[in-house]
Protein backbone atom coordinates (compact mmCIF):
# COMPACT_ATOMS: atom_id res chain seq x y z
CA UNK A 1 0.00 0.00 0.00
CA UNK A 2 1.24 3.65 -0.81
CA UNK A 3 2.13 6.65 1.71
CA UNK A 4 -0.72 8.23 0.82
CA UNK A 5 -3.55 5.30 0.89
CA UNK A 6 -2.13 4.82 4.43
CA UNK A 7 -2.33 8.29 5.58
CA UNK A 8 -6.06 8.57 4.52
CA UNK A 9 -6.39 5.51 6.16
CA UNK A 10 -5.56 6.73 9.42
CA UNK A 11 -7.87 9.21 9.49
CA UNK A 12 -10.55 6.84 10.02
CA UNK A 13 -9.79 6.28 13.78
CA UNK A 14 -10.50 10.03 14.32
CA UNK A 15 -13.84 10.50 12.06
CA UNK A 16 -15.08 7.35 13.61
CA UNK A 17 -14.53 8.86 17.04
CA UNK A 18 -16.29 11.87 16.10
CA UNK A 19 -18.85 10.28 14.99
CA UNK A 20 -19.35 8.66 18.07
CA UNK A 21 -19.11 11.96 20.28
CA UNK A 22 -21.77 13.12 18.04
CA UNK A 23 -24.16 10.05 18.97
CA UNK A 24 -23.42 10.47 22.40
CA UNK A 25 -23.87 14.30 22.66
CA UNK A 26 -27.92 13.13 20.72
CA UNK A 27 -28.33 10.06 23.11
CA UNK A 28 -27.14 12.78 25.62
CA UNK A 29 -29.38 15.43 24.55
CA UNK A 30 -32.25 13.07 24.49
CA UNK A 31 -31.51 11.68 28.39
CA UNK A 32 -31.88 15.35 29.05
CA UNK A 33 -35.68 15.80 27.55
CA UNK A 34 -35.99 12.63 29.47
CA UNK A 35 -34.82 14.10 32.78
CA UNK A 36 -36.72 17.63 32.15
CA UNK A 37 -40.24 15.60 31.81
CA UNK A 38 -39.95 13.37 34.80
CA UNK A 39 -38.91 16.75 36.77
CA UNK A 40 -41.87 18.51 35.57
CA UNK A 41 -44.08 15.15 36.73
CA UNK A 42 -44.97 14.75 33.41
CA UNK A 43 -44.67 11.04 32.16
CA UNK A 44 -42.33 10.34 29.77
CA UNK A 45 -43.45 8.88 26.82
CA UNK A 46 -42.15 4.88 25.80
CA UNK A 47 -41.31 6.48 22.37
CA UNK A 48 -38.57 9.04 23.84
CA UNK A 49 -37.45 6.38 26.08
CA UNK A 50 -36.65 3.73 22.82
CA UNK A 51 -34.81 5.98 21.20
CA UNK A 52 -32.38 7.15 23.95
CA UNK A 53 -31.87 3.19 24.59
CA UNK A 54 -31.78 2.63 20.76
CA UNK A 55 -29.33 5.34 20.63
CA UNK A 56 -27.28 4.75 23.04
CA UNK A 57 -26.73 1.41 22.56
CA UNK A 58 -25.36 2.30 19.26
CA UNK A 59 -23.21 5.51 20.76
CA UNK A 60 -21.36 2.69 23.10
CA UNK A 61 -21.11 0.37 20.34
CA UNK A 62 -19.03 2.68 17.97
CA UNK A 63 -17.08 4.48 20.79
CA UNK A 64 -15.99 0.60 21.59
CA UNK A 65 -15.40 -0.59 17.72
CA UNK A 66 -13.81 2.91 17.48
CA UNK A 67 -11.48 2.24 20.58
CA UNK A 68 -10.46 -1.10 18.84
CA UNK A 69 -9.80 1.36 15.84
CA UNK A 70 -6.96 3.33 17.84
CA UNK A 71 -4.46 0.70 18.33
CA UNK A 72 -5.04 -0.33 14.81
CA UNK A 73 -4.33 2.94 13.61
CA UNK A 74 -1.34 3.72 15.81
CA UNK A 75 0.41 0.47 15.41
CA UNK A 76 -0.03 -1.37 11.78
CA UNK A 77 -0.99 2.19 10.07
CA UNK A 78 1.45 4.51 11.15
CA UNK A 79 4.41 2.37 13.16
CA UNK A 80 4.28 4.04 16.48
CA UNK A 81 3.75 2.67 19.88
CA UNK A 82 0.02 1.79 20.76
CA UNK A 83 -1.12 3.44 24.10
CA UNK A 84 1.94 5.44 24.71
CA UNK A 85 0.42 8.73 24.82
CA UNK A 86 -2.00 10.48 27.10
CA UNK A 87 -4.68 10.17 24.36
CA UNK A 88 -4.34 6.29 24.71
CA UNK A 89 -4.55 6.42 28.27
CA UNK A 90 -7.71 8.62 27.57
CA UNK A 91 -9.10 6.00 25.37
CA UNK A 92 -8.68 3.36 27.55
CA UNK A 93 -10.73 5.58 30.25
CA UNK A 94 -13.48 6.57 27.71
CA UNK A 95 -14.32 3.09 26.86
CA UNK A 96 -14.87 2.00 30.29
CA UNK A 97 -16.90 4.94 31.71
CA UNK A 98 -18.92 4.57 27.98
CA UNK A 99 -19.51 0.26 29.08
CA UNK A 100 -20.39 1.85 32.54
CA UNK A 101 -23.03 3.96 31.17
CA UNK A 102 -24.27 1.12 29.66
CA UNK A 103 -24.67 -0.96 32.13
CA UNK A 104 -26.40 1.94 34.62
CA UNK A 105 -28.65 2.17 31.57
CA UNK A 106 -29.42 -1.49 31.12
CA UNK A 107 -29.94 -1.02 35.25
CA UNK A 108 -32.32 2.42 34.47
CA UNK A 109 -33.69 -0.02 31.58
CA UNK A 110 -34.86 -2.61 34.22
CA UNK A 111 -36.58 -0.40 36.54
CA UNK A 112 -33.64 0.15 38.92
CA UNK A 113 -34.59 4.13 39.99
CA UNK A 114 -31.69 4.26 42.21
CA UNK A 115 -29.10 3.73 39.34
CA UNK A 116 -30.33 7.04 37.61
CA UNK A 117 -28.30 9.47 39.41
CA UNK A 118 -24.71 6.85 38.85
CA UNK A 119 -26.13 6.69 34.88
CA UNK A 120 -26.34 10.07 34.91
CA UNK A 121 -22.74 10.58 36.49
CA UNK A 122 -20.93 8.37 34.00
CA UNK A 123 -22.66 9.80 31.02
CA UNK A 124 -21.25 13.16 31.84
CA UNK A 125 -17.72 12.10 32.90
CA UNK A 126 -17.75 9.63 29.72
CA UNK A 127 -18.72 12.73 27.32
CA UNK A 128 -16.49 15.08 28.69
CA UNK A 129 -13.33 12.70 29.02
CA UNK A 130 -13.95 11.57 25.24
CA UNK A 131 -13.89 15.48 24.11
CA UNK A 132 -10.24 15.51 26.12
CA UNK A 133 -9.17 12.72 24.32
CA UNK A 134 -10.30 14.26 21.36
CA UNK A 135 -8.02 16.89 21.50
CA UNK A 136 -5.42 14.94 23.06
CA UNK A 137 -5.42 13.19 20.04
CA UNK A 138 -4.61 16.13 17.68
CA UNK A 139 -1.10 16.09 18.51
CA UNK A 140 -1.42 12.53 17.12
CA UNK A 141 -3.45 13.13 13.60
CA UNK A 142 -0.82 12.42 10.42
Amino acid sequence: MDATSLRLLAFVHPVWMVASIVLALSTASLGLRIRRQRAAGRVVSPGLRRRHLHLGKLAIAVAAAGFALGPVSMGLLRDRAVFDSFHGILGIVVTGLFLWTGHSGRALARGDAEARGLHRAVAGSAIATALLSAVAGFTLLP
